[in-house]
This record gives structure tokens, C-alpha cells and sequence, in this order.
């Protein structure tokens, strides 16, 4: 490791450096008018693929590359950078024109469970999808089923209730893949032509039943520019599998442009980068290819791909994260379009990944994300918030933004609102006693410095994975089984997601405790070390207490019940 990435590491995280404070000790005057609201959800990004943060500090593969944690044989197709010249200034200027999370979480590091708590404030086992294929009081897998059903409360409808016009670009992911308005195109090959006039009438179909479908039923004026769901997972020819920020910028541009009077809310979803910075080759994909069929010309509103690359490069960025500067522009389009408009100083943005790579279907560090905030009229410039905060807590953070009462809502939330962090308050919320997070058949909590993680397959389960051969895939050939993700291959071999088993040696651990403070890319499991028996129980006792309102069953913690479950 260079000695002042070392140094810098060891004054942030092995030092134990005091926690940052919020920028200022009062509130800023309350706007006279509802503030406008951005909220950019990024998908897959990564601390090291913004400038912003430290890529040791925050754990990332980079940082484990720094720190001798990433090994020839982990993870090979996912990459990290050796020298991070990542030229981001405009994402990079919302912490310092507003503030940065430290401790920033989401609650399940999947792409649809993280939408459905995003927006609805609610952990995704209570939504109607996971409800519908495991029902409350017995156990629960969480995976790609957290669908946000018709009739649920969700943030486009509860901003609608406050008077905002309401809109969304980019990727949705929160209906059944293989339902009527999953996205899914029937009928079309991989390698058939977009403009064969058949293929195009199935695609263009197929796409806007599912975008009238969000229209109708979730609370958005406007919907267009849509990823249903993963480009790979569309039905649609290969060729048009990329993804064309482009075209949702210029989504986004006309819906702002459609302002008048009333205060909005746009949801900018974007579903890039989608693995890692550099995995789109977004410089050789065709500007007119979209999910709803081929452009007759390109779209307006972003600088050109050319000239994204050029500043790039004369910014230090290699090749492959010259990507980033591409997201970057996006998001640098948008906050133009606020200041022509001259509404940005009135107008929220909030910037949040909906999960990281290094981690990801697991409860390890991928649940901890880049998030940013700014709103010149309440939110000091380089305010810094060290509190743990989550994506259950951003519908309820917008009402309160609105001025409305989170707590007076139908259906209540699992998280509450973190504005006076933001604000700098008086009455900014005591510290939670602690996170609760959700995957596949393992929860987790966080509290102060620590990491609790545990796995508990109900019992049928259970009994087949320890009957069965040892892990093909275990990391030091120990006959070790499957934790947070349960899945086969063709051959019957159980599979751990992104090769995780190789990032985190306590991963088929059923009891994994961790000292963030000083082990942040979680290598050495204290679940068995006698001197933190005291800290274990602790732990478990959180777990139990909150695990006791959710609906499902989970070994020791919870027994399950209504749990206030979906609508």
C-alpha cells in the first residue's frame, strides 16, 4: 500500500478518528415555498467510482486491493482500480455544495428489495411480492421478489397527496418479471433487427403496457424512458442492451421543462453502471438503441460521448473509468436544467447508489453506499452526517421535506426522517439503537461499530444443505454451506453470489460478528472469541428487538405475524 493511502486509512478507520460533525448548529431558515425534490438513484456504484470518497476508508475492491485483500482468484470479472483518477465534478459538488453520508445503508443490496424500501419507506419482506411467495409467520427468502403491488403505499403517490407533479426515468424493477407489466417481450430472438417492423410493434408494445402500468398504479404523472427491469432480462434483441443515458436525460429534461406552478418530484433511476464502471463499453453502444426500440435520431441534453472521453482523460481517468465522467454528465445535465430554471436553490437532490459490488446480495459492506445531499437553502455546504441512516428513511426524509408529518401516513414506516441531519436541527434524532438489514434467509443489524450477521434456513432447507456434497465453491476447500443467497447451478453445485465466499471468509458462518471499526472489509468473524461474548449477546438481543414488528418467522428472533404487512 502507498504510505499515505496507508496513513490516511489508519487516521480514518484504525485510529478510530472522531465521528465528522453536521455542518452547523442551527437550522437555515425554512424555504416560504415546498421545496422541489430530485432524488438520483444510482445502480451497483461503488465508493471508488465517485471522487468524493476515500476508496480505503470505504470499503470497495480497490480498497482491498490496497490493503493485500483481493487475492488472483476472487472475483476475477469484477475489477478494481489500481490508480482511481475518477472525474466526477458534478456529483463531486453536491458534498461540497451540500452534505455527504458517512453511514449510509440499504437495507437489502438487491436491486428490487433496495427500490421497494427506497420507495416506500418499508423493509421488503413486507411487500406484496415477497408476502405472496412466503407468507407472514413462516420464513422468508428474500431475492428479486420484493414487487410493489397496485394498491401499496408508495413515494409517487404520497408526494402526489402533497401537491407535487411526480415523475420517473430510468430503471423501475419492482414488477413481476414474468408478469403482464414485468417488461418481458415474448417472441423476440436475441439476435432478431429492432426495426423489423414486427419486432418493433412487440417491443414498443410490451413497453408501454408496463410504463401506463407505473403511470396508473404508483403515483407518477410521468413515466417514460423506462428500464422495466435489467436490460439483460427484457426480452429484447442484444442489441439493444445497453444502456443509453442519453435518452433518460433527455426524459428527464422534458419532464422539467413541463414545470409551471406546482412543486416536483423527479425520480431519476439510473440504471447504469450495472456491475462495475467500465462494464458498458458505453463509448461503442449505439446512442439510438433504448428498451423501447431503436431512436430515428439521437438524444439532446448531454455532451457528447467523445467529449466526455476527452475530459476524462485530461482529467487523469484511464480507460476504463472514463465511464463515470458519462454518469457524471448526466447528473450535471439535470443540475443545469435546475439552475436555468432558477428553482436549484429551492430544490432537494439527493444522490444514492442502491447498493454496492463488492458485497452485493450479501449483508457485508455492500449495504453501506455513497450518498449525497444539497438543498441551498437548508443544507450547509461540506456538512458531514455520521449517524446511520437508510433508504426505508428517504420517503418518509421527502414528506418531511414537503412539510408533511411522516408519522401521520396510512401505512407506517420502518424508517423515519433523517432532514434535521441534513438540516442541522434542534431536533435532529436521537442516535437509533440500531439498523436492522434483510437478505435471502440472513438478517443483520448494525449498531455503533459493530456488525451483527445471521443465517437461519428453516428447518427442510437445512436438513438438505447439510446433507448435501461439500461447496464446490468454498473458498479453503472446507466442506462449508451456502449462506445468504440460496442457489444451484446447472450441475446441482450451490453457488454464493458474485463469488462472495471468496471476499469474506466467515460468509457460511451461521453467527458472524464484526468490529467495523477496525476490521471495515469484515475478514475476521468475533462470533466464536470468548472476549466478545458480552458484545454477541448484545447484539442478538437488538436482533430480537428489531425483528419482533416484521412479518415473518426467523429462527430465535422473530416468530412472525401481520407485522403491519403489504395492503
Amino acid at each position: 500500500m502507498h504510505e499515505t493511502t496507508r496513513r490516511r486509512f489508519m487516521q480514518q478507520v484504525g485510529a478510530g478518528a472522531a465521528a465528522l460533525a453536521l455542518g452547523g448548529a442551527a437550522a437555515q431558515a425554512a424555504p416560504k415555498t415546498k421545496p422541489n425534490i430530485v432524488l438520483f438513484y444510482f445502480d451497483d456504484l461503488d465508493f471508488d467510482e465517485i471522487g468524493e470518497y476515500d476508496p480505503v476508508a470505504f470499503p470497495t475492491y480497490s480498497g482491498a486491493s490496497e490493503l493485500g485483500l483481493f487475492r488472483e482468484d476472487m472475483n476475477p470479472w469484477l475489477a478494481y482500480f489500481d490508480c482511481p483518477g475518477i472525474h466526477t465534478p458534478h456529483i463531486d459538488g453536491l458534498a461540497r455544495d451540500g452534505a455527504r453520508f458517512e453511514r449510509f445503508y440499504i437495507t437489502s443490496a438487491i436491486c428490487s428489495p433496495s427500490r421497494y424500501a427506497l420507495l416506500t419507506g418499508r423493509y421488503a419482506c413486507r411487500s406484496e411480492g415477497v408476502c405472496a411467495d412466503f407468507p407472514p409467520g413462516g420464513p422468508v427468502n428474500i431475492e428479486q421478489n420484493a414487487h410493489l403491488g397496485p394498491e401499496e403505499q408508495s413515494i409517487g403517490k404520497l408526494m402526489k397527496a402533497q401537491g407535487y407533479h411526480t415523475g420517473i426515468v430510468g430503471k423501475w424493477h419492482n414488477s413481476d418479471w414474468d408478469g403482464p407489466y414485468g417488461g418481458r417481450v415474448q417472441g423476440v430472438a436475441p439476435d432478431d433487427d429492432p426495426r423489423d417492423p414486427e419486432v418493433a410493434a412487440k417491443i414498443r408494445e410490451t413497453y408501454d403496457r408496463g410504463a401506463a402500468y407505473v403511470r396508473a398504479h404508483h403515483g407518477f404523472d410521468y413515466a417514460e424512458r423506462l428500464y422495466l427491469q435489467n436490460k439483460e432480462a427484457l426480452g429484447i434483441p442484444t442489441s439493444l442492451q445497453v444502456h443509453n443515458m442519453e435518452w433518460l436525460v433527455e426524459g428527464a429534461l422534458e419532464f422539467l421543462e413541463a414545470q409551471d406552478e406546482d412543486p416536483f418530484f423527479l425520480y431519476f433511476a439510473s440504471p447504469a453502471p450495472h456491475g462495475w464502471v467500465g462494464s458498458g463499453d458505453f463509448l461503442n453502444a449505439d446512442p439510438l438503441a433504448t428498451p423501447a426500440g431503436m431512436l430515428d435520431a439521437p438524444p439532446k441534453g448531454m455532451p457528447s460521448r467523445e467529449d466526455t472521453a476527452r475530459r476524462a482523460r485530461e482529467a487523469g481517468a484511464t480507460g476504463r473509468l472514463m465511464e463515470a465522467t458519462w454518469l457524471d454528465d448526466a447528473v450535471g445535465a439535470v443540475l443545469g436544467k435546475l439552475e436555468d430554471m432558477g428553482v436549484a436553490d429551492n430544490t432537494l437532490v439527493l444522490f444514492i447508489s442502491d447498493h454496492q459490488n463488492r458485497g452485493k446480495e450479501t449483508l457485508y459492506e455492500g449495504t453501506h453506499v455513497p450518498a449525497l445531499a444539497r438543498w441551498p437553502e437548508r443544507i450547509r455546504p461540506g456538512t458531514r452526517v455520521d449517524a446511520l441512516c437508510a433508504n426505508i428513511e428517504v420517503t418518509p426524509t421527502l414528506l418531511d421535506a414537503a412539510g408533511a408529518d411522516p408519522s401521520a401516513v396510512e401505512t407506517p414506516f420502518d424508517g423515519r426522517s433523517f432532514l434535521p441531519l441534513l438540516t442541522g436541527g434542534a431536533d435532529a434524532p436521537d442516535a437509533r439503537e440500531g439498523l436492522l438489514l434483510e437478505v435471502g434467509y440472513a438478517r443483520a443489524v448494525v449498531a455503533g461499530d459493530w456488525k451483527y450477521i445471521a443465517l437461519r434456513y428453516p428447518p427442510k432447507l437445512a436438513e438438505e444443505i447439510d446433507a448435501a456434497e461439500p461447496n464446490t465453491y468454498s473458498w479453503d476447500g472446507v466442506a462449508r454451506r451456502v449462506q445468504q443467497a440460496t442457489r444451484w447451478d446447472a450441475e446441482g453445485a450451490v453457488q454464493t453470489p458474485y463469488g462472495a465466499h471468496k471476499d469474506f471468509p466467515g460468509y457460511f458462518d451461521r453467527d458472524q460478528l464484526y468490529n467495523l471499526r477496525e476490521d471495515p472489509y469484515e475478514q475476521k468473524n468475533l462470533a466464536d472469541d470468548p472476549e466478545h461474548a458480552e458484545k454477541l449477546a448484545e447484539m442478538r438481543a437488538l436482533m430480537t428487538r428489531l425483528s419482533a414488528d416484521l412479518p415473518h418467522a426467523f429462527g430465535e428472533f422473530a416468530q412472525g405475524g401481520d407485522g403491519g404487512g403489504a395492503e
